[in-house]
């Protein structure tokens, strides 16, 4: 059984996208962090693997934001939080726990094949993970156009990204 997360998530993206890649399934950004959440990553969850509740997975749930952004949270695309009832929020309210991993996803649909992620997402994951040590994320895009269908990836961790996965 796996307990790292990462391999978990890297795992569940390479079936995410293999299956993408060959099929002629339709959808717009949500409609691919749902699909990938429900039908690849919670596959996957039972006791002792690095994802053990299906709880810990979440869809635009709020985290802390980084410092330097003016809100006090940002509700991501995916997040997975160390248990099922753990959240962003202390009981005074304020936002002072952070998730095991946050998933930002962008899709695009027409022109060329996207060869850079989005600029903000990097921003902010590379703030977030400078921030919090003890987290990661990852970086998404799903390419869906003229040249065909991919599915592209790069993990980031302590402030900095630490390669790309590109699949097609």
């Amino acid at each position: 059984m796996r307990k790292r997360i990462d391999r978990f998530i890297e795992d569940a993206l390479g079936e995410f996208t293999r299956w993408y890649v060959d099929s002629a399934w339709l959808g717009k950004e949500r409609d691919c962090v749902n699909m990938f959440a429900m039908n690849f990553l919670a596959k996957a969850v039972k006791p002792g693997a690095a994802i053990s509740e299906l709880g810990q997975i979440r869809i635009e749930s709020p985290v802390p934001q980084p410092k330097g952004f003016a809100k006090i949270t940002a509700a991501k695309d995916l997040v997975i939080w160390g248990n099922s009832f753990e959240t962003a929020w202390d009981e005074e309210w304020n936002a002072s726990h952070y998730p095991k991993a946050v998933l930002e996803w962008k899709i695009k649909r027409s022109g060329r094949r996207p060869d850079h992620f989005h600029r903000h997402d990097i921003s902010w994951l590379s703030g977030f993970t400078s921030d919090y040590q003890n987290t990661f994320g990852y970086l998404i895009r799903v390419y869906d156009g003229p040249q065909g269908r991919a599915v592209d990836w790069a993990k980031v961790r302590g402030g900095a990204i630490n390669g790309t996965n590109r699949r097609s």
